[in-house]
């Protein structure tokens, strides 16, 4: 288990990356409100969502070999405009490899080393949290479908 001092110097950049993801964090909120009222309106939102996550993506999520194929995939589906079971999975996946093979490891090293840059764990920590907003709002999406149907 970490020390405490470890635990308060990651809580830190937990804090720090949350705070400048909200206003990402707000429009996947915004996207699920919307969808109880405008299914298409939050499904073409979505997709922007998405569009944003991948452009704006750092080196440790598009530079990853066990992350390059799931993007693939996710940036078919967005150009395709399919919000599909396929695109889901990717995204499950994506977190995943995601989780365990980039930010873990940095996460380790930044408690271990001094001298580990804050922003590099700090950017991986973003695009781990878009991940996620992005994967509840397209879950949120498909159970609003399936109660629909």
């Amino acid at each position: 288990m970490p020390a405490p001092e470890e635990l308060a110097r990651l809580g830190g950049l937990f804090k720090l990356a949350s705070d400048k993801n909200r206003p990402f964090l707000k429009r996947c909120a915004e996207t699920k409100y919307l969808a109880v009222k405008d299914y298409q309106g939050a499904t073409n939102r979505t997709f922007k969502l998405a569009r944003q996550t991948l452009s704006e993506a750092n080196a440790g999520l598009t530079g990853h070999v066990d992350c390059k194929g799931y993007l693939a995939v996710i940036q078919s589906a967005v150009e395709s405009g399919q919000l599909n079971s396929e695109f889901i999975g990717a995204l499950k996946k994506l977190r995943t490899q995601y989780l365990q093979k980039v930010l873990r490891p940095a996460i380790e090293n930044y408690l271990n080393s001094k001298e580990s840059e804050f922003t590099e764990v700090e950017m991986l920590y973003n695009d781990a949290l878009r991940i996620e907003g992005l994967l509840e709002v397209v879950q949120f999406l498909k159970k609003l479908e399936a109660v629909n149907e």
